[in-house]
C-alpha cells in the first residue's frame, strides 16, 4: 500500500474552464467584417462536433466556435449536434 502526502491540496482553483479562452459573448467571438455562412449538418458529422469542424476548418480545435456561435440549438454541444442541424459556421478561423 502506498503511503504519502497527494499534492492536489496545493492546486490553485481556477473560475474558468480550462483557461482557452474566455470570450463571455458571440460579439467577442464574431468581431465586425467577419463573415459567417450556414452549414447543413451531415449523418457522419451527428454528434460529433469536433469532426464539424475538422470537415469546415482542418483542424477539430475549433468545435467550441461552433458552439458558441450556435448556444441557442446546441445546449449540449454532442448531444444536440443532429442531422440535418442547420448551424451558423464561421468561414474561416484567422484571427481567433
Amino acid at each position: 500500500m502506498a503511503t504519502g502526502k497527494a499534492h492536489y491540496g496545493n492546486t490553485k482553483v481556477k473560475d474558468f474552464f480550462l483557461d482557452i479562452y474566455n470570450a463571455q459573448t458571440v460579439d467577442d467571438l464574431v468581431s465586425p467584417g467577419t463573415e459567417t455562412q450556414q452549414h447543413i449538418v451531415t449523418p457522419a458529422q451527428a454528434h460529433r462536433p469536433d469532426k464539424l469542424s475538422y470537415d469546415l476548418y482542418g483542424n477539430s480545435k475549433y468545435w467550441w466556435t461552433i458552439a458558441m456561435l450556435n448556444r441557442n440549438a446546441l445546449v449540449d454541444p454532442i448531444r444536440d449536434l443532429k442531422a440535418g442541424t442547420v448551424l451558423e459556421v464561421l468561414t474561416s478561423t484567422d484571427g481567433i
